[in-house]
């Protein structure tokens, strides 16, 4: 039993129109729900991993002793201006 011999049948005893079989035979497109398209963040930029660059050194002459405070020092000094 197809659906075309059912419409058929209905037909035949006039219980359906020829418009109602025309839409019950017309074959059902499949439309699949539409999603949105993927677009990036404008505004993220892909981080820098990069890792800073690390200098050592062993000088002890310029470097803070043990104890000090290890601000750097003020090795140049300019007296504020005087007025004339």
């Amino acid at each position: 039993m197809t659906k075309a011999s059912i419409v058929q049948r209905l037909l035949d005893k006039k219980q359906i129109t020829a418009e109602e079989a025309v839409v019950l035979l017309k074959e059902d497109v499949y439309n699949p729900p539409s999603y949105p398209m993927y677009t990036p963040n404008p505004y993220y930029d892909t981080p820098n991993t990069t890792p800073p660059p690390v200098w050592c050194s062993t000088d002890t002459i310029t470097s803070p002793t043990i104890g000090d405070n290890w601000e750097y020092k003020v090795t140049k000094s300019t007296p504020p201006p005087t007025e004339e």
